[in-house]
């Protein structure tokens, strides 16, 4: 709720002006951010076949993600830009689109980069699958 609502404000007081591309812009963003969190739990679900130690460091990518995204992923250097765009693909709902959405870059191209988390669920459900079919139960 809480979300909504911030956006809700965000949106007039932004300053920017809206037309049908940068309103599609927010929602494959929002889109893109559900699909991409949603492969790192399914990744983090099939990690956690292969331990019994506990997943902690998946915190990384899911809480520090969010704690990144809070500033542009530039500011961290282009290393974290790097992986964040092509490892764990963060960047490329959060940080690129909204280059297009303030009007830093005038690349139409940015407004799909979300879609590609549908791309990066693809590797994280294969690899889900693959924990499911060498899971060897305790027996308890």
């Amino acid at each position: 709720m809480q979300a909504v609502l911030m956006l809700v404000y965000a949106v007039p007081a932004s300053g920017i002006t809206w037309s049908f591309d940068k309103v599609l812009t927010v929602i494959l963003m929002i889109t893109g951010g559900i699909v991409i969190f949603s492969a790192l739990f399914v990744l983090y679900a099939g990690i956690s076949f292969f331990t019994i130690e506990g997943l902690e460091f998946m915190n990384i990518f899911t809480d520090g993600g969010r704690e990144f995204g809070k500033y542009p992923f530039s500011i961290y250097g282009e290393g974290v830009l790097k992986f964040f765009t092509y490892v764990i693909p963060l960047a490329l709902f959060q940080y690129y689109p909204f280059l297009y959405l303030i009007g830093k870059s005038e690349n139409i191209g940015l407004i799909f980069l979300p879609l590609m988390g549908f791309v990066f669920m693809i590797p994280c459900y294969i690899f889900f699958k693959f924990g499911v079919k060498k899971y060897k139960s305790t027996g308890s």
